[in-house]
């Protein structure tokens, strides 16, 4: 079984394309306190944490913890841009890479996983997005 089978984004990945894709990615360790990326660098990599955890912080401040399962940066692999915040290590951590130039060669290499793998991402995108497009229209209580 794959490792990347824990991870909700890649559920409709068969077990054969979830270890085609895990060949392909790059492991890394972090400590706690160690950046993984900077706000304002040069988004060229998508990371699935395996064990540990993850402070996201914007402008210093933490706004997100994230366990194993989850996903960084997915969007890095379909658009080009700056990340919008900041990793660091909350506890020792492992994660899987998949770097931009890592997506290019399995877009040439096993073309259909590269497309589920992108439309795994967007479909993780678009769920974030209902949501938070859900929480902005929650009626407020009022205090009084």
């Amino acid at each position: 079984m794959s490792v990347l089978s824990g991870f909700p984004m890649l559920a409709e990945l068969t077990d054969e394309e979830r270890s085609a894709l895990e060949a392909v990615l790059e492991s890394r360790e972090l400590d706690p306190g160690s950046v993984l990326f900077h706000s304002t660098e040069e988004a060229d990599a998508l990371y699935f944490l395996v064990e540990g955890a993850i402070t996201v912080r914007n402008d210093g401040q933490p706004v997100a913890d994230l366990a194993p399962g989850e996903v960084l940066g997915a969007l890095s692999l379909v658009s080009i841009g700056r990340r919008e915040c900041d990793a660091v290590g909350a506890t020792r951590a492992r994660l899987l890479s998949l770097t931009r130039e890592g997506y290019l060669r399995l877009r040439d290499d096993a073309p259909a996983l590269a497309l589920r793998l992108q439309e795994a991402v967007l479909r993780s995108f678009a769920a974030l997005v209902r949501g938070v497009v859900g929480e902005s229209r929650a009626p407020t209580s009022a205090a009084g």
